[in-house]
């Protein structure tokens, strides 16, 4: 039965008190949750809640450790690793299941990421399924290739279930969010942003009620003391008492005491009783003025003249030219294969024909995060070029999601998207005032993304940076560079005013 069959409002999956662990670590914990015909869902959380567990649990390609799940109709995943798994739909029904594998097509001899992320997009809709999982779907893809998955995304007209760190492409494809957090699933209508703004709200009165408590907290415990401290004045006779008078009724000033403590202890009680409110957790705000402990002289930090670039006997570039003023932020554009990365190892390494202005400082992000000593941890990384005391440092390591301990960690265990947020804090750390990052939000969650895009609107200095992510471009740069036809055009404004994108 194909989705052609369902109605929108049909049940397609039913999960029950789905529990999985790894080790004493509760990744789990889902009483009930149901995907219907046509929802569209975005599955949002931090790196390692769990994301692509679920997923895997809901496809059936791996068993919970107790609960169970039902299924209807033909279901496709997309992997996030980029392997021979991820081409594959399945059919689930209560007599049966039957799998079958698709054919991504013919590819390449030695294929890119980019080719092998189509394949597998291209696979998974071959099978026409009731439900989709499609877990980072924008892997390797250029913007172009992430507007046509998102064109494919809105028109599919089963049920997706969707994990990007692309904030544009949740707001574009997703009408629901469910925000898994220490293994427990809430769920939110309407879009990412919508969900943003959700939460927003939430901490705001999570932090009102905070302050209530605090400061109703404080009055009744003042409360008690002023009355504690009248109960010691109790035992003197009033001013307006005489000697005699006081003889006469030696227990007055007994029983007024006893009253007063008892109505201190009664109030102690009642600040006891408060229903005890935590305080929202919060990122420290970043005081510090990024890149500009030394800024460059020259009006232009990077310019290239008369630039070629070839792989093996293609031409990827042929006598272009381009420059990087200084203090501006500047978002290369081009397709896969166009030589955006070889663009940024020819300024990192200064190779002929780049010039660099003198007194340019650049902090350069690969992806594959070489930068780091693997046998520091975090925190050493992050200090080892750092102009900035140690509290400082720290500050940039919380926005970035590096709190406490963490910051001791080793970098050479760690994954790849705590190894990004490590790079990033060690560049933000440093006397820099250049920053060239190529493709920041690969393997990053959503919170992160958000941090990385604060930390870079916060930047005083020169910034080049390569991305797919179109909201980081978008919120970060105020000039393009295009790779187009072997050359490199210039367009002074932002992403959305560049009418070659829309």
């Amino acid at each position: 039965m194909s989705f052609s069959s369902f109605s929108c409002a049909s049940c397609l999956l039913r999960a029950f008190n789905i529990r999985k662990s790894y080790g004493d670590r509760v990744i789990l914990d889902i009483d009930s949750l149901a995907l219907y015909g046509g929802s569209k869902i975005g599955l949002v959380g931090q790196n390692g809640a769990g994301k692509s567990t679920l997923m895997a649990v809901l496809a059936g390609s791996i068993e919970p450790d107790c609960g169970r799940t039902e299924r209807s109709g033909i279901i496709s995943v997309i992997r996030q690793s980029q392997d021979s798994g991820l081409l594959r739909a399945e059919r689930s029904d209560t007599a049966q299941r039957e799998r079958r594998a698709f054919s991504p097509g013919p590819l390449s001899q030695n294929p890119s990421g980019g080719e092998l992320t189509r394949a597998a997009i291209d696979a998974a809709l071959k099978a026409r399924p009731d439900i989709l999982f499609a877990d980072e779907p924008t892997t390797n893809l250029d913007m172009d290739g992430i507007r046509r998955l998102e064109g494919e995304l809105r028109a599919f007209r089963g049920a997706i279930v969707l994990v990007s760190h692309d904030r544009a492409l949740l707001d574009a494809v997703c009408g629901e969010i469910w925000h898994l957090e220490g293994g427990h699933i809430r769920t939110f209508p309407g879009s990412y942003t919508a969900w943003l703004e959700q939460s927003a709200r939430e901490r705001d009165f999570a932090l009102f009620e905070y302050d209530a408590y605090r400061r109703e907290g404080k009055r009744l415990r003042e409360a008690a003391r002023k009355l504690n401290e009248r109960s010691k004045k109790c035992l003197k006779p009033p001013s307006r008492m005489s000697p005699s008078e006081a003889r006469i009724n030696p227990d007055k000033g007994q029983i007024g005491q006893a009253a007063v403590r008892a109505n201190a202890k009664a109030i102690s009680k009642r600040a006891s009783m408060l229903e005890k409110k935590e305080r929202p957790s919060d990122l420290p705000e970043i005081k510090m003025a990024l890149g500009v402990s030394s800024r460059v002289a020259s009006p232009v930090t990077i310019r290239a003249s008369g630039l070629s670039v070839y792989f093996g006997d293609r031409v990827l570039l042929d006598n272009a030219d381009f420059e990087i003023p200084t203090g501006k932020r500047t978002i290369l554009l081009g397709p896969n294969g166009s030589g955006k990365t070889t663009i940024l190892d020819l300024i990192a390494r200064g190779a002929a024909p780049v010039k660099i202005a003198p007194g340019t400082r650049i902090g350069f992000f690969r992806q594959n995060h070489e930068t780091l000593d693997p046998a520091r941890t975090i925190l050493e990384n992050a200090r080892l070029g750092s102009i900035l005391p140690e509290h400082e440092v720290r500050t940039i390591l919380a926005r970035l999601w590096i709190k406490g301990d963490e910051a001791h960690k080793k970098c050479g265990p760690l994954s790849g998207g705590e190894r990004a947020k490590a790079a990033f804090a060690a560049l933000f750390a440093s006397d820099l005032n250049t920053l060239i990052l190529d493709e920041p939000t690969n393997h990053i969650d959503l919170y992160t993304a958000e941090s990385l895009q604060d930390l870079l609107m916060a930047w005083k200095g020169t910034l080049l940076l390569v991305t797919h992510d179109r909201r980081l471009a978008e919120a970060t740069g105020d000039r393009l560079l295009i790779i187009k036809e072997r050359k490199i055009k210039t367009f002074e404004g932002p992403l959305w005013d560049y009418a070659g994108f829309s």
